[in-house]
């Protein structure tokens, strides 16, 4: 619990001193309250004329150890959104082919091996960017964001995971993937020196408090007074800003064009920014007290870059800020000397005792993690084996419904047989009945093909022979002189077609029967030969002679 000598400070710092809460925040309105962390602006349009700025620098910078010089000057203005994860991996001396041959390895095996922050890290995942939906609860930014934390915590021991990480790593997520952020974060921890500010006592971030307050006395002198004034210590507002890059609080877009500095420039940056952000809230926090300044520096100060053009003129200003490396190594001089001669007044037996108290502390701390973890394992335990029980109550369930659909598989696949088997004898009578009745058809047309022709010979034979005898009467009355003779008459000539229309009556029986067509046909023509030979003309000319 860290106190100012007047008691305003009611306020509980993390182990690095980020600020958890405040006393007066239940009064606070709706207004008041912070800016939920991870909240994005929408993403910018990029001119035209800037993307091809950037794809011209691209397709020309193939050394990724050396920098193009106009790099710095495009990084100020801004990395196009859709170009970005691309430039943040060479900014970082990364290509893919390093990412795939370099770190892939390295990132499976840490993330398979057990973790000992692993509790702490499932702590944070809520408390990063909840007021972005890609890492809100249960969704794939935060799986993505463990895998990453885990994996570097299990690759570098010394440091391992502390609190603020996490919100670095989720804005390299916003534009990488696993591996790609993992492989920068590694490159950002060691090579732009982030890592040492998280080292054991935290000494390097206490030099860096130190750089700032001589940055604010030297360029910011009011200010400065008036923090002395109200014993407002740098940490007090600037730990978060450092240890997550200034993402915790900021607006996604600002927090982007950050990083794209500290990329292009480096750790100078931290400072530059820090200053910048000072400047413009001049005015506002001079006419604060302490805790109207602290309110100003959680609630007020992140919700004014809500506005881009506030976030344009802060990167501007902060491109501006001269830090000069002899004033910072004669600060970073005056720091260790500080503290040499801090240690040098410390009495041996107290300073034993304070190691020997922070030694204790610590052992107390690892054993309260310890009993957390065996808390959590036993947990886990006895929830894998609920789970497991629960599997294996599925599994023999399964095991009897799969039996009996087996069974029923059987069954029916024994049906499906007798079924083909029967479909195919149906078919096979289908086919037959349907040769035979063409068969049939066939020998019925034929018959009646037959019959058609045989009725129609007989008609022109009747009518040739009708013709005939009518020629012959004829003829007989000429011979006779006209006389009065007894000749057939019409009504005869009717009698002799209705024994035509007989005839034709058997031979339509005689087409129904085949098998008796012949014999009946033969009868006809012996019938037909007797009407010829002796029937009427023999009777007739007799008659007439008389």
């Amino acid at each position: 619990v860290l106190m100012s000598s007047s008691g305003r400070l009611r306020s509980l710092f993390s182990g690095i001193g980020f600020v958890e809460d405040y006393s007066d925040s239940s009064n606070e309105s709706d207004d008041e309250e912070p800016l939920i962390s991870g909240l994005d602006q929408g993403i910018e349009e990029t001119p035209e004329e800037t993307l091809r700025q950037w794809r011209a620098l691209l397709d020309t910078w193939t050394d990724y150890t050396t920098r193009p010089p106009e790099l710095v000057k495009l990084a100020r203005k801004g990395i196009p959104n859709k170009l970005r994860g691309e430039v943040w991996l060479r900014l970082g001396g990364l290509t893919r082919e390093d990412v795939e041959d370099k770190y892939s390895h390295l990132y499976d095996e840490s993330l398979l091996n057990e973790c000992p922050h692993e509790q702490v890290i499932l702590w944070d995942l809520n408390r990063t960017f909840p007021g972005n939906e890609f890492f809100q609860e249960g969704k794939d930014g935060q799986r993505r964001l463990y895998h990453v934390c885990k994996s570097y915590a299990g690759s570098d021991q010394e440091v391992g995971y502390c609190q603020g990480l996490s919100f670095i790593v989720a804005v390299l997520l916003l534009h990488l993937e696993e591996e790609e952020a993992f492989a920068l974060f590694t490159v950002v921890m060691k090579e732009y020196q982030f890592r040492d500010m998280f080292k054991k006592g935290f000494q390097m971030l206490q030099l860096k408090f130190y750089v700032l307050e001589r940055l604010l006395e030297d360029q910011l002198p009011d200010l400065w007074n008036h923090f002395q004034d109200h014993e407002l210590s740098t940490q007090m507002y600037a730990s978060q800003w450092f240890l997550t890059l200034f993402s915790a609080k900021f607006p996604l877009g600002l927090v982007y064009r950050i990083v794209d500095m500290f990329l292009a420039e480096g750790p100078d940056t931290l400072f530059k920014i820090a200053v910048s952000l000072l400047k413009l809230s001049k005015k506002e926090l001079l006419s604060n007290d302490f805790e109207g300044m602290l309110k100003y520096f959680r609630v007020t100060l992140p919700k004014r870059f809500m506005n881009k053009k506030q976030g344009q003129k802060l990167l501007a200003n902060a491109s501006g800020v001269k830090i000069k490396p002899g004033k910072v190594a004669i600060w970073e001089a005056e720091f260790h000397k500080v503290q040499d001669e801090k240690r040098s007044l410390e009495d041996p037996l107290r300073r034993l005792e304070h190691e020997l108290k922070q030694s204790m502390e610590a052992n107390h701390r690892l054993e309260q993690e310890n009993d957390m973890l065996v808390q959590h394992l036993t947990q886990s335990q006895v929830g894998m084996r609920h789970q497991l029980d629960e599997l294996e109550k599925r599994n023999l369930e399964l095991k009897r419904d799969l039996s009996k659909m087996t069974s029923s598989y059987e069954e029916t696949e024994e049906c499906n047989k007798a079924l083909s088997a029967e479909i195919l004898r149906t078919k096979n009578l289908y086919h037959t009945s349907i040769m035979e009745g063409d068969d049939e058809r066939a020998r019925h047309q034929l018959t009646i093909q037959e019959y058609h022709t045989m009725c129609r010979a007989l008609e022109e034979r009747h009518e040739k022979e009708k013709q005939e005898l009518n020629q012959e009467v004829i003829e007989i009355k000429a011979k006779i002189g006209g006389k009065d003779i007894d000749i057939p008459s019409e009504q005869r000539l009717r009698e002799l077609e209705m024994e035509l229309a007989k005839t034709k009556l058997c031979l339509v029986e005689a087409n129904c029967k085949a098998q008796e067509y012949e014999h009946e046909c033969g009868n006809l023509k012996e019938k037909l030969k007797h009407i010829d030979s002796s029937g009427m003309l023999t009777q007739l000319k007799a008659r007439l002679n008389r």
